[in-house]
């Protein structure tokens, strides 16, 4: 059976779109249940955009593209965390195990095969934590001989996970302390990019509200994988100063999966030239400067200066 494709929106109807679209063209869309959750307006400035959005969605209503359509929306804005841990956390309870996307993520063909089988082939290996359809554009990566690596970091483009590791998640940051008390642990946790430690402060300082770092705190402390593929599955479409969380970056395409190709799922190790390209990737001055040296960045850093 399907896992269940989550999807969460809030005021972008042409991202949302888009994204619809792609995964009406993705292969096994027609045995899939999809549960869209619609963040609630702010105030005033965005409550026209929720609405285009939830219009949208009301549009789709009968058209039985997909097994199912159900369209939860919110009656207040709970924000992107809140909805996500939420939402993901209301499905995976019932169905132990979930697709999740968020509205500016475009999908392949082959993105469900893919993710479905994944969960499928990795769900008792206890070692993984999630599994992804998105890969990032890594040097190198033409020289490895698999479809698949293993990564100490999880991505929250186009991802998947069980009931099980789901409920595991340490969503209080009880963790905070250890990891930045004790360095091995640190250094263990920054295997993933040198980017996670400042991102983990910002949360707890209230800079930032990530469901993500705090998924990723998780994995780390308990030493598990996220599985990723050689070639994308998905293609991230708001990098382009339009997201809640997002800034204006140069868009992460990578190299696209090409349909039909047959991807082999194996249990593995990470592997140390991919993980090196992997760190080097989320560890670049690029990187560090396009998340801090704008608007939002700017004023993060006086707010961090503040406190």
């Amino acid at each position: 059976m399907n896992a269940p494709v989550v999807i969460f929106a809030y005021n972008r109807m042409d991202k949302l779109r888009a994204c619809m679209a792609s995964l009406k063209s993705s292969a096994g869309h027609e045995r899939s249940e999809v549960i869209v959750f619609s963040d609630g307006a702010k105030g005033d400035d965005d409550r026209e955009d929720v609405g285009r959005v939830r219009d949208y969605l009301d549009s789709l209503s009968g058209r039985h593209v997909f097994k199912s359509l159900t369209v939860i929306k919110r009656p207040e804005n709970m924000g992107l965390a809140d909805n996500i841990i939420s939402g993901v956390t209301e499905v995976i309870e019932r169905y132990g195990r979930v697709i999740v996307l968020e509205d500016d993520l475009i999908v392949t063909e082959d993105f469900l095969s893919f993710m479905n089988d994944a969960l499928d082939f990795y769900e008792d290996e206890s070692d993984i934590w999630s599994v992804t359809g998105f890969g990032i554009p890594i040097r190198g990566i033409e020289g490895y001989d698999h479809d698949i690596y293993y990564s100490y970091r999880a991505s929250s483009y186009g991802w998947g996970t069980w009931k099980d590791r789901w409920q595991t998640v340490d969503w209080d940051m009880k963790g905070y302390e250890d990891i930045i008390a004790d360095k091995r642990l640190r250094r263990r946790f920054e295997r993933g990019g040198k980017d996670l430690t400042r991102i983990l402060k910002d949360q707890k300082m209230g800079l930032i509200d990530s469901w993500a770092i705090r998924w990723c705190l998780t994995q780390s402390l308990q030493g598990r994988y996220t599985v990723y593929p050689v070639r994308s599955f998905v293609v991230n479409t708001g990098r382009d100063g339009s997201g809640t969380h997002e800034i204006r970056t140069d868009n992460d395409f990578g190299n696209l999966h090409t349909a039909g190709e047959r991807v082999r799922l194996e249990s593995l190790s990470p592997d140390k030239r991919i993980c090196r390209e992997f760190y080097g990737y989320y560890s670049s001055v690029r990187k560090r400067l396009s998340r801090n040296m704008n608007l939002t960045g700017i004023r993060r850093q006086i707010r961090r200066l503040l406190k």
